[in-house]
């Protein structure tokens, strides 16, 4: 990857996050304005990603997926930021995952030179993106998900008359039923399979993938995660061993964020006439959160029947002011839709700064609602903030923490700025 224009991107008072009184400066160049967030010399709300918490998260995830000799394409939705794009290949990742034909053009503008789109390739000016990004670079892997024969019908009179110097990879989805995309059964896959066979100077068929992390049921139980991962190992073990037979490797895809280690597990136990590629698709690991992904991990760690113990880090902060106090037992903080998910679970106070006094103590405090600005907290008779306290707070669900920053800090342990990442959505 190339990342170097990133650096000279020119920040001013017109980016969220920089003081109204700096002069404009390359983003390179950022450690130099000595800035400290509890110094407030940054305007509050702001969100900031704490450097050793996302250096432990990323190192512990690649030595994971060495030890069970897995592969991961990260999501890429989750930061939309090619700095940590570039962070995660450099630490072992074989590629990068992408929702949309957008976000591919972003991680190939920085040089990203092999995506999973984990989803479907649809419509014309879509698919010809793709085809001309392949036929123009060689070295461009690119890999995508189809569903149906109604899909590959219409790729292939999108791409009537249109030059392939090679055929587009397709991984056949396999999705829960009342779940999200993907085909529900062992015929509709064999279906598919002959008729992508049918058409190998547009197509290759390199594999199965699937989604465990929207099945109806989990809410009460992992047991929706076991039952996918059966049906896809069930399925990939009837197809005609011809169908990749010439393939170097077979590609079996799954894994978010919170049921990796169940995915690992079921599809390490495939056996093929080629080696298999297991790989995950983990996006939100490299900041975790203190809310949803937070739990899913909690209970991961505490099942004896999962072999996934360890901890992540949350490296996701964000800091307000209490600005109002106007009765009581509520508070209400200078931060709200614009700044914090609100998605999957409001976010959670859990430190306080009084600038000239240092950290005190939270107290009771709970975020109940917010609006666009303004975040409603209910206090407990503990609680004895004050207009000016500083609120840090941890987010639920990273996905749609980023998107509502184009620019973020990057701090030390004391919060001083060193370093700072650009988004893309």
């Amino acid at each position: 990857m190339d990342i170097s224009s990133i650096g000279a991107t020119i920040l001013d008072r017109r980016t969220k996050g920089i003081p109204g009184a700096a002069q404009p400066f390359a983003l390179a160049d950022i450690a130099a304005q000595g800035w400290n967030v509890l110094k407030e010399d940054m305007p509050l709300p702001l969100m900031v990603l704490k450097r050793s918490n996302l250096d432990y998260n990323t190192d512990l995830f690649a030595s994971y997926l060495d030890s069970y000799d897995l592969s991961l394409a990260p999501h890429g939705k989750t930061t939309m930021s090619p700095q940590i794009f570039d962070e995660q290949l450099r630490h072992g990742a074989w590629g990068i995952t992408a929702a949309t034909v957008d976000q591919l053009q972003v991680m190939r503008d920085y040089g990203v030179s092999r995506i999973v789109l984990a989803n479907q390739l649809v419509g014309k000016s879509n698919l010809l993106t793709v085809v001309s990004e392949m036929n123009g670079d060689p070295e461009f892997d690119f890999y995508c998900c189809i569903d149906s024969v109604a899909q590959l019908q219409n790729m292939a009179q999108n791409l009537t008359g249109i030059t392939q110097t090679r055929p587009l990879n397709l991984l056949i989805e396999v999705g829960a039923l009342g779940g999200r995309t993907g085909l529900r059964s062992q015929a509709e896959v064999l279906e598919l399979l002959h008729e992508i066979t049918q058409l190998p100077n547009q197509f290759s068929f390199c594999g199965i993938a699937t989604f465990e992390g929207a099945i109806p049921g989990l809410d009460k139980s992992e047991a929706p995660v076991y039952a996918l991962a059966d049906l896809v190992l069930e399925i990939v073990q009837n197809i005609p061993p011809d169908a990749y037979a010439n393939r170097d490797e077979f590609i079996l895809s799954g894994g978010g964020s919170a049921y990796f280690d169940i995915i690992a597990d079921r599809f390490k136990s495939l056996s093929l006439t080629v080696p298999v590629r297991v790989l995950l698709r983990s996006g939100c690991y490299v900041t975790n959160d203190h809310g949803a992904y937070f739990s899913a991990q909690e209970e991961a760690r505490l099942d004896p029947n999962r072999h996934w113990h360890e901890k992540f880090r949350p490296a996701l902060e964000v800091w307000s002011y209490v600005q109002s106090l106007p009765e009581p037992g509520l508070a209400f903080l200078t931060m709200g839709k614009r700044d914090v998910p609100f998605d999957a679970g409001l976010p959670v106070p859990f430190k306080r700064y009084r600038p000239g006094t240092g950290f005190l103590d939270i107290g009771t405090c709970k975020i109940f609602s917010t609006n666009d600005q303004h975040a409603f907290v209910r206090l407990e008779s503990d609680c004895d903030w004050q207009v000016g306290d500083m609120i840090c707070s941890g987010i639920s669900h990273p996905c749609t923490a980023f998107d509502k920053w184009r620019f973020i800090p990057i701090v030390n342990d004391d919060y001083g700025v060193i370093d700072g990442i650009l988004t893309f959505f």
